[in-house]
């Protein structure tokens, strides 16, 4: 059985709706994408990521790994990606199903913190706090797709999401994002996946984790970022691109001019994603949120944040590709 979640946003008598563009509106923010994708470009920090764009036929400055991407190549990056994904869990039945508009709910992601169930103190999360959310999370019919809760505190960081992959194998059969730091951490946890699955050819046809991976606001993809998602693809791991952008910080302090460099930077990791291989399966993804001005933090549950993921899945809707978002 796969699941599928009700309408959001459209003319039903069921669901949930806040239509915030018109389709001109959504047209003028995808050509402003495009004209900061050209004129300004993107910073790419990986060498070979700049040679994949170098091949597809970017305008590539070798020496500022500044990469100018053109319209066309945009245009024919978002044709190639599949307009659904199947969120394939190790169970059958609990295959989620990411189209259109329908709507579905996941846990909160990487929490560095948390209040003890038992003493309610604040405290760091251990490995065991990590097994258990996981399955608790496992247990809920309202997550339909897991995406890793907690980092345990007690090991290398530079391995801590290996240690997460393992928490969701171990304790999970729902389809989990997991958002790997490094190409080799990568390969370990595919070879995992491998072991899981039964093998990688059923991994393949079934990949029960899809990558998470952050663009740096505004408009740089670091090294590890990159290499990580070509790595993800060779794998055959399906990936998210997820910007964290802070508005009044890190990008511009407009809602409207946020969401388009929050655009440009996912349809630019969109762009390499298909020069590495075509018809790979992707989800745009949004973690943006704004600045408080007074104390630099991030307003996580303000209301412009849920305007923003609101305008964000509309925008993915324009683009007829999956689209995964922050609730606040």
């Amino acid at each position: 059985m796969t699941v599928r979640g009700i309408h959001a946003g459209s003319f039903r008598k069921e669901g949930l709706g806040l239509n915030l563009f018109t389709e001109d509106d959504l047209y003028d923010i995808h050509l402003a994408t495009l004209d900061v994708l050209w004129n300004v470009g993107v910073k790419v920090e990986s060498e070979e990521a700049v040679e994949y764009f170098d091949g597809g036929g970017c305008q590539v400055d070798k020496k500022t790994h500044i990469v100018k991407i053109p319209a066309w190549l945009i245009e024919d990056a978002l044709r190639s990606i599949p307009k659904t994904f199947r969120a394939c869990g190790r169970n059958p039945e609990n295959d989620w199903l990411n189209e259109g508009n329908r709507t579905g709910f996941v846990n909160f992601g990487e929490a560095v913190t948390m209040i003890d169930p038992y003493s309610y103190e604040l405290r760091k999360p251990k490995k065991k706090d990590v097994d258990d959310v996981t399955r608790f999370c496992e247990a809920m019919d309202s997550v339909i797709v897991f995406e890793r809760a907690l980092g345990p505190s007690e090991v290398d960081p530079d391995v801590a999401q290996v240690h997460i992959a393992e928490s969701f194998f171990n304790n999970c059969t729902k389809h989990a994002y997991i958002g790997m730091n490094r190409p080799e951490n990568m390969r370990a946890v595919a070879k995992m996946a491998y072991l899981v699955c039964g093998g990688e050819d059923k991994f393949r046809e079934r990949p029960i984790f899809s990558q998470s991976t952050d663009p740096v606001s505004p408009l740089v993809h670091s090294k590890s970022s990159t290499d990580t998602l070509i790595q993800a693809i060779r794998c055959g791991v399906p990936a998210k691109i997820n910007p964290m952008g802070l508005a009044g910080g890190t990008t511009c302090v407009h809602l409207a001019g946020t969401l388009v460099t929050h655009n440009a930077e996912v349809l630019s990791m969109f762009v390499l994603a298909q020069l590495v291989k075509k018809g790979h399966p992707m989800v745009y993804g949004s973690s943006t949120a704004m600045m408080d001005l007074r104390t630099t933090l991030a307003c996580v549950g303000s209301p412009e944040l849920a305007l923003f993921s609101a305008a964000v899945a509309k925008i993915a809707q324009f683009y007829l590709i999956p689209s995964w978002v922050a609730g606040g």
